[in-house]
């Protein structure tokens, strides 16, 4: 069924498991290579290219690590840094569906898979698999995706036998847009961000669109691609829902920190860092920006000038 093959989570009436991930640490002070750019942020997560940052406004930020001091990826590769990583990515989370069921466990990846029904040889059978020898979650979940693709309830085995007797033997075929979630015993299993309620399918659908644009030169025209590789886009999507467990002022998408300075021109002195969120029709993520400039409306220009579709927001001058 909707990814049977990838599956991280647990089924189950637990209460939210919202312990924060780390047990606060003070923040650390990061900078970058040229030492003028400078943030204090808690350690969330990381892999072989990018950390994931948070300042004290709850604002998460996602850089690359080859552009940070040598004294900063150092203690990326110390234990504590590990366990700092372990102790936030690697806690269980509860997310509510709309069915009232939670799902208990970890947020490992997007997804985007195929599901397939039909009725052979007297069965009903999913994506070759008979839908009488699914485990008791998979055959709710399927349930709710055929209610929910076919706009009618169909809420036991014996309604969904009678609407595949309606197929005639034809499969039917649903194109599937979610999360992998991991169970504690190891399995994987997708979610379709539809059975997500409102608030945590917004956070979880966050970086979907940005992980479908970069897996689209793979796509062929109709096709959907079975997407089961790690990708860039790992390690924020963890990192936001784990933070999102702690805090539920978390912003839903990660800043991409831009730390790429300017040369300085003659007259212009100041580095200012500017926040920019996407503006209408844009769906980039919110970005961090350092530029130089006189004062701040002029590092606000240059910085829209150089992020077209971005609106400003708070923006502070560099020591």
């Amino acid at each position: 069924m909707f990814s049977i093959k990838r599956s991280l989570v647990i089924l189950g009436l637990s209460a939210l498991v919202s312990q924060w991930l780390v047990s606060s640490l003070e923040a650390r002070v990061w900078k970058d290579q040229s030492g003028v750019y400078s943030i204090e942020a808690d350690l969330v997560g990381f892999d072989e290219k990018t950390v994931i940052l948070q300042r004290t406004n709850k604002e998460l930020g996602a850089c690359e690590i080859s552009k940070l001091c040598e004294a900063d990826r150092e203690f990326l590769e110390t234990k504590q840094a590990l366990e700092i990583h372990v102790s936030n990515l690697q806690k269980v989370q509860s997310w509510k569906l709309v069915n009232g069921l939670h799902m208990i466990g970890k947020i490992a990846d997007y997804a985007k898979r195929d599901l397939t029904i039909q009725r052979r040889r007297g069965k009903v059978y999913v994506n070759d698999k008979a839908y009488a020898a699914l485990p008791p979650v998979y055959q709710k979940m399927l349930l709710a995706i055929v209610s929910e693709e076919e706009q009618q309830e169909i809420g036991t085995e014996s309604e969904l036998n009678a609407w595949v007797l309606t197929l005639r033997g034809e499969p039917k075929e649903y194109h599937l847009e979610g999360v992998v979630m991991e169970l504690e015993n190891g399995d994987e299993h997708s979610i379709p961000f539809f059975m997500f309620v409102d608030q945590d399918r917004e956070i979880l659908h966050g970086g979907f669109d940005e992980w479908l644009a970069h897996h689209g030169d793979v796509m062929e025209d109709d096709e959907v691609p079975q997407f089961t590789k790690p990708n860039e886009h790992q390690i924020m999507l963890q990192s936001l829902a784990a933070t999102y467990h702690h805090d539920q002022q978390v912003n839903q998408q990660i800043a991409l920190m831009n730390l790429q300075l300017q040369q300085v021109q003659a007259g212009i002195t100041s580095p200012w860092e500017v926040t920019l969120y996407p503006g209408p029709g844009n769906r980039n993520p919110p970005r961090w920006v350092v530029v130089y400039a006189r004062d701040s409306q002029v590092a606000t220009n240059l910085a829209i000038q150089q992020n077209p579709g971005f609106v400003v927001g708070p923006i502070r001058r560099l020591n």
